[in-house]
């Protein structure tokens, strides 16, 4: 099936799950001389694994992925060293995905070399100029760790460092809540009576749709100025044409389009959680975040920032002083905890290390109802299939509040039918993306999706005088103005060295670089050589525009360019034209 027809599924929300199977085409025919390592973002890390089993098939060569974290997937590239490749207090990587391929005649950790590794934030501007990382060395017998220095990355070495985004990528709300009926849009569990009238059918299993929130509540709840489900808080908002308005908490608890139980739209003000215990308890909102080093919390954080001081622009709830800050976005979601914090408010929060955890504590068991967070798409369900695993939200987004659609299955302006909010599927990262450009240099820098923002005197869509809502400088992803555009939506980026030395075994640098850019080729699908775009749509994310693969394997592919991927020693020298070393080892 094409990633046309994919999408076409998508589109119609049919569920994809029974597509899986891809995984399993091109089993190990014979055993494999020799891999590509590396490792990084937790959010990438369950497709990069699938993408692997589909490339070793179709080349031979395997690809082993460590789940350390988007930290640590900067700091093995920045050192090339195998040994820096650990997840927070775990230590190993996390499982799933296995890291580990007998095939290739090892069977411990760490690897013995890097060739990339893996990110869902950006290299840092001055990554080239003086931007450090902290190195350890690694007890792995008694699991302890001692910082030795730091190190920089060495231009004269391993080339100008690439940074590509290998797809994009939705990062969903993930809730613990309950399984509604349709036709009350409530249940009972325990002492508490839930109402959730926007939820969608569990059947055929949709992107999303546990939940609709609206950027409104999402904001309010990060900000710790509603931290229960039953709260009937006022909440700051903004209208379609920018003026700063308020309303209840559980206004937008309204019924979805194509309810048949009530009008769509309607039903509004009717708390989340319902306590029937005497006395009666709370319902608290507990968030579970990445304790340790994620690009997942700088895509997160990147939205908050982006989109929730436009609600408070006097500050009368705290939103500038908690969002607007140079802090934010950021790898560490203990940033934002600290600005809750510093304004005098208090979050319900559990931490835990990789996205495999933070699902974990989510989950969906009754005892964490109320438990919300943030993962990549391929760690919720429909796109996760383990019993345990978390549901996500559907979320305004921009678009919407223009279109007047403050809550779930109002109708848009212009238009008869009602809307549900966006979904944190392919289609919905892939309308987001339509708002950014095609890099045209190969600078790192220039391919740093999250610093594509708006230029002077940009003017959020429907604002006019006296109105008006300045968003330059403010991050496109979050406010893409395409119908259904998912708003909290980036990418996890593939490090990779301009130039390459001799690899494990003396692999000749040739052979190495011959394997990278055939595994490049094959992921960017350049030239219709591969299934990789099937099988990133079937983890939940979006295969990019062909205007940037083509851009890809312009400048980092096509031996012919001056700034492609080259082995030392070799000739045409390309992205080894400058180094005095030896190539990235």
């Amino acid at each position: 099936m094409s990633a046309l027809s994919f999408r076409s599924a998508l589109r119609n929300a049919s569920s994809i799950l029974a597509l899986s199977t891809i995984a399993m085409i091109g089993a190990p025919a014979a055993q494999a001389t020799d891999g590509i390592f590396g490792g990084g973002s937790t959010l990438a890390s369950l497709a990069e694994r699938t993408l692997s089993a589909n490339f070793y098939g179709f080349s031979n060569v395997v690809l082993l992925y460590a789940a350390i974290g988007s930290g640590s997937g900067q700091r093995i590239f920045i050192s090339n060293d195998p040994a820096q490749g650990f997840l927070g207090a775990g230590w190993d990587p996390a499982t799933p995905p296995d890291y580990l391929f007998p095939f290739l005649g090892f069977s411990t950790y760490p690897y013995p070399r890097i060739d990339y590794g893996a990110s869902d934030s950006p290299l840092p501007a001055n990554f080239t100029t003086g931007y450090t990382t902290t190195v350890y060395n690694w007890d792995q017998v008694n699991h302890t760790r001692t910082a030795t220095g730091s190190v920089s990355y060495p231009t004269a070495s391993y080339g100008q460092p690439i940074q590509l985004p290998l797809f994009e990528a939705p990062v969903a709300v993930a809730v613990n809540l309950p399984e509604v009926s349709q036709s009350t849009g409530a249940t009972a569990v325990g002492s508490t009576n839930w109402t959730i009238k926007s939820q969608l059918p569990a059947s055929p299993a949709p992107y999303g749709g546990r939940i609709q929130l609206s950027t409104a509540q999402i904001c309010a709840i990060f900000s710790g100025l509603v931290t229960d489900w039953n709260s009937t808080a006022t909440i700051p908002t903004l209208s379609s044409t920018g003026v700063a308005g308020t309303e209840g908490f559980a206004d937008a608890n309204t019924w979805r389009a194509g309810s048949t139980a009530g009008t769509p739209g309607t039903g509004g003000g009717t708390a989340y959680a319902v306590s029937t215990a005497v006395p009666p308890v709370s319902t608290p909102i507990t968030i579970v975040y990445r304790a340790d080093g994620s690009g997942t919390s700088f895509i997160f954080t990147n939205y908050l920032k982006t989109v929730c001081p436009l609600l408070d622009p006097s500050n009368t709830y705290g939103y500038q002083s908690i969002f607007a800050t140079s802090v934010l976005p950021n790898n560490s979601f203990t940033q934002l905890i600290n600005k809750v914090t510093a304004y005098g408010r208090s979050l319900n929060t559990v931490g835990a290390d990789g996205s495999d955890a933070v699902a974990a504590a989510i989950g969906n068991s009754t005892t964490n109802h109320g438990y919300i967070g943030y993962l990549s798409a391929d760690f919720v369900q429909p796109n996760n299939t383990a019993t345990t695993s978390p549901y996500a939200a559907n979320v305004q987004n921009d678009y919407l509040r223009f279109k007047g659609v403050y809550h779930p299955g109002q109708t848009p302006t212009g238009t008869t039918v009602p809307a549900d909010f966006a979904t944190p599927s392919p289609l919905g990262a892939e309308a987001a993306w339509d708002a950014l450009a095609v890099p045209t240099t190969a600078d790192f820098n220039d391919w740093n999706v999250y610093a594509q923002t708006f230029p002077a005197t940009t003017y959020l869509q429907g604002t006019a005088s006296p109105n008006l809502v300045d968003i330059t400088g403010r991050s496109k992803l979050p406010l893409a103005s395409a119908d259904g555009a998912y708003p909290i939506t980036g990418t996890a980026y593939g490090y990779f060295y301009s130039c390459y030395g001799a690899g494990r075994d003396s692999v000749a640098a040739a052979t190495r670089v011959a394997n990278v850019k055939n595994y490049l080729t094959w992921h960017y699908d350049v030239g219709s050589i591969g299934n990789a775009d099937d099988v990133i749509v079937v983890n939940g994310f979006g295969p990019l525009p062909t205007t940037w693969t083509s851009a890809i394997d312009s400048f980092y592919l096509n031996s012919a360019n001056s700034t492609a991927i080259a082995a030392y020693g070799a000739s045409p020298a390309n992205g080894c034209s400058s180094v005095t070393g030896t190539g990235a080892q």
